[in-house]
């Protein structure tokens, strides 16, 4: 890797570390020469990185490589079994979950518990419990990622006044978390924690420029620029569901008018499908495996509609941020075909540029932000800043 202008030869070792654990933990299993070549790292530098990383544990031999000509074959290499785990820690409005899992996002344990107003007095010790319940048996975590519903106030670490989230609010959960486990905690939105874990692993491993669409009683996203999570100066994530689609339209719990959470989201189109279609304690999800089944469903005026107001948010977000693709995800994974291919043809057909744009589903069904969770610590990892 070529040394970046005012990078100090600490940082840019750093740097190095996290780059070649990244290609193994994504990409792996490969080889030295394989690790030289992708990271422009000279076959020593590769091979003095191996040495402190075997010795640490983190990495193992998986075998040979079958290579066509004379000489050796070489020898390939996958991260341990041993390598350190992290926690990731996610935080919604009904639920939170923890999740233990390794470098390549595996999942070794996860823990659920519910969110209501009755318990919600009791959110730490909600917090406190999951993060015990999936504490590994050996070792000890490199940290913990959380993935939060916002808004948050990244710097501070700080969970700030959510809409319809019991009445909790202003929350310093980097602080308390750390308080009790003496560990690093990464805080990060619950969708840039989704994008990232498609990023790495999942839907949008191909692409530098996607936007993660979660779906959920409201509209979240995700968006990554030129291969890095696009945040503002003040640290705070996106909120493509609190953009207005229509200034006179239905008002938000944000105070404005027109925002696509209010066309889109499950608070308004959940109770619409129980309505048209007789169902009154039916999942979303229940509606759109019907509707995939069946073209004459009653759910489907309720999913066109929901359709064109994602599309209209969408097209908006597409001319402004130009994606190579748009991952959707939590509920939304669980949109028809139909609507997926529609969302497609409208956008490419409004925005400015005819560019199509790929639209496609979570690889981690309607999970991504909670496998997300532990992402956003381990992209801290993969930049090497826990070897400085």
């Amino acid at each position: 890797m070529e040394q970046r202008k005012g990078m100090n030869n600490d940082t840019l070792r750093s740097r190095n570390r996290g780059l070649v654990l990244k290609l193994l933990a994504t990409e792996g299993p490969l080889s030295r020469v394989d690790l030289s070549r992708r990271t422009g790292l000279s076959k020593m530098s590769v091979s003095n990185i191996i040495a402190e990383f075997d010795e640490l544990g983190y990495v193992e031999v998986h075998g040979e490589l079958s290579v066509q000509g004379s000489g050796r074959n070489p020898i390939a290499l996958r991260l341990s079994d041993a390598a350190p785990k992290l926690i990731g820690l996610f935080v919604f409005r009904d639920e939170c979950a923890a999740i233990l899992c390794d470098m390549r996002l595996n999942t070794l344990k996860e823990s659920r518990a519910a969110l209501n107003n009755d318990n919600a007095a009791q959110f730490a010790d909600i917090l406190f419990g999951l993060v015990d319940s999936v504490w590994p048996d050996a070792g000890t975590p490199l940290g913990i990622g959380v993935g939060s519903i916002g808004p948050l106030d990244l710097r501070n670490g700080m969970i700030l006044d959510a809409p319809r989230f019991h009445g909790i609010h202003h929350v310093p959960i980097v602080r308390i978390l750390k308080e009790r486990y003496g560990l690093p905690v990464q805080l990060d939105g619950q969708y840039d924690c989704a994008a990232l874990a498609e990023k790495y692993f999942g839907a949008a491993r191909e692409y530098r420029d996607f936007i993660f669409l979660g779906v959920s009683t409201g509209i979240g996203s995700g968006i990554v620029s030129r291969g890095e999570l696009l945040r503002s100066a003040a640290g705070y994530s996106s909120e493509l569901g609190h953009m207005s689609i229509d200034w006179r339209g239905n008002p938000c719990v944000c105070g404005n008018r027109g925002c696509l959470e209010t066309y889109a989201g499950l608070q308004v189109v959940a109770p619409r499908l129980r309505r048209d279609c007789g169902r009154p304690d039916a999942p979303f999800e229940v509606f759109c495996r019907e509707a995939e089944r069946d073209g004459a469903s009653a759910a489907w005026p309720a999913l066109n509609s929901m359709t064109r107001a994602l599309a209209s948010g969408l097209t908006n977000a597409v001319n402004l941020l130009d994606p190579q693709a748009i991952v959707i995800g939590h509920a939304g994974y669980y949109l028809p075909d139909q609507c997926l291919a529609t969302l497609e043809t409208e956008i490419t057909r409004q925005r400015l540029a005819k560019r199509p744009v790929k639209i496609v589903r979570s690889a981690f069904g309607a999970e991504a932000q909670v496998r997300g969770c532990a992402c956003c610590l381990l992209d801290r990892v993969f930049k090497g800043e826990f070897f400085r």
